[in-house]
């Protein structure tokens, strides 16, 4: 017999809430199978089977548990399983809500978003549960098309778009929504998991934070020949560089020669971090996630290029731990990808500093008493006026500048 338990992802992480049992009471279970999903205040997580088995829950989903919290059982065998039923009577909970529909008597009614039909298990992403939930929608209705026919994000779009395009020909009524006259919800999304740590740190942020945003530009030539020469020496599987791998390098050695911008508040006290953790801003499906690269000031820029990429693909998939995204001192968030010249990127809290990159643009300039085109990069800089003054956040600012327009001082 195996205890299931709500496993720790990281050294900060304390408890979790039980988002989803991927399997009813009795059924048999193969070794790495996930069996229940569970999500922390940044991450969302499928729990393997430790070994094949038969699975009772006895802990219910939507609630939180701490770190190693038994919520379920996994018996080597049928005798094994039928103990554990009389011996955790507790589980009846939760039992009964994920008890085989075999023996559920059946109903007209037509089945709730995500039921199961008997005899079969829907396979799909923990994101495209949550996404078919909140808008209402079967997963026993939608084809998959990932990976071992697994539902995935882009068959909830697909279904919503076709149930979208259906509801366009209905009248919408008068007062669509109570309290909202004249209105009607296309969607309706909770504000949980991921997405209530982004409502509420953002909020704690502007209403208990003084930011304060300087904004300058920068010419990208050498940063732009920097790149290309890097990516010259890629050879075989090697990835190649990007822009944020040599930002976060500049980040740094600005970082070290002003130490005093890489701080946090703590009650009444200023802490000047020795370490510089620098965090990515990146998108992840339906929310913004920031992982962490530790250290990048003793790394090199291979170095972090391979570690940044690594972060970006776990992202992708869904696999980051609480660990990845924990600890950060400074931030950077770069939207050139998206054609943005300058943007007020807000600060992520406890941090004090956060640069904002812009797009690199060709744009006319006076050299010498000549017009010449260059390749610019906006560079914007928000901190916390409460502990960081004006002039020494100007005086790091023009630093990274310095360093994007001769990358060589980061060598110095």
């Amino acid at each position: 017999m195996f205890e299931l338990k709500i496993p720790k992802l990281g050294l900060t992480m304390e408890e979790a809430k039980l988002v989803s049992w991927q399997y009813s009471s009795g059924d048999e279970v193969k070794k790495d199978d996930p069996i229940f999903i569970i999500e922390t205040d940044k991450v969302t997580y499928e729990v393997p089977a430790p070994s094949d088995g038969i699975i009772h829950p006895v802990a219910k989903t939507g609630e939180t548990y701490p770190v190693e919290e038994t919520v379920g059982y996994l018996a080597e065998s049928r005798e094994e399983y039928e103990l554990l039923i009389q011996e955790h009577p507790s589980g009846a909970g939760a039992v009964e809500e994920m008890a085989p529909l075999k023996e559920k008597k059946p109903v007209a009614e037509k089945a709730p978003p995500g039921a199961v039909p008997p005899g079969r298990r829907i396979k799909a992403s923990p994101l495209a549960r949550k996404m078919a939930s909140s808008h209402g929608l079967n997963l026993a209705e939608i084809k998959g098309t990932g990976p071992g026919a697994r539902i995935i994000r882009e068959d909830v779009e697909r279904a919503l778009e076709q149930r979208e395009g259906a509801a366009e020909e209905e009248p919408i009524p008068r007062a669509a929504d109570k309290g909202f006259p004249g209105k009607k919800a296309r969607e309706t999304m909770p504000i949980t998991g991921i997405r209530r740590a982004i409502f509420d740190n953002m909020f704690m942020s502007l209403s208990r934070t003084a930011q304060l945003s300087l904004h300058t530009e920068a010419c990208a030539e050498a940063l732009v020949g920097l790149r290309d020469r890097l990516n010259k020496q890629v050879r075989g599987e090697e990835l190649r560089f990007s822009f944020n791998a040599i930002l976060v390098k500049i980040a740094a050695t600005a970082l070290r020669g002003h130490p005093r911008i890489n701080a946090s508040v703590d009650g009444d006290e200023i802490k000047v971090w020795e370490q510089i953790h620098i965090g990515v801003a990146m998108e992840s499906e339906d929310a913004l996630l920031v992982p962490v690269v530790r250290n990048p000031d003793l790394k090199s820029i291979r170095e972090i290029n391979r570690e940044l990429n690594e972060l970006i693909i776990k992202t992708r998939e869904n696999r980051l731990l609480p660990d990845d995204l924990a600890n950060g001192t400074f931030t950077i968030s770069n939207l050139g990808f998206a054609d943005i010249d300058h943007f007020t990127p807000i600060l992520r809290p406890p941090e004090s500093a956060l640069l904002g990159v812009g797009r690199i643009v060709e744009k006319p300039v006076v050299k010498e008493g000549e017009i010449l085109s260059q390749a610019m990069l906006s560079l914007s800089l928000t901190f916390d006026h409460r502990i960081i003054d004006g002039a020494p956040a100007a005086r790091f600012l023009k630093a990274v500048k310095d360093i994007v327009e001769d990358p060589l001082l980061m060598i110095v």
